[in-house]
């Protein structure tokens, strides 16, 4: 699976994950929010121990906890 650079050290499950839960909490911004959340944005992308969620960091400071079950939550 061909990933973006930044997320080169995921497991393809998680890539998935990442690319899932991005897609949908993308689609859930107004247009003037998106700009500077988009993949190219990220800059950092740790796995959370012990749960299956993974926290990405924005070029603009935002974080995000991007869960298994599909769902977002700004950290």
């Amino acid at each position: 699976m061909k990933k973006i650079p930044i997320a080169e050290h995921l497991t393809d499950e998680e890539y998935r994950l990442l690319l899932n839960v991005y897609a949908n909490h993308n689609r859930s911004m107004k247009l003037d929010d998106r700009k500077n959340q988009t993949l190219s944005d990220i800059v950092k992308i740790v796995r959370v121990s012990g749960e299956k969620s993974l926290m990405v960091y924005y070029k603009n400071g935002d974080s995000w906890r991007y869960s298994e079950d599909g769902t977002w939550s700004q950290s």
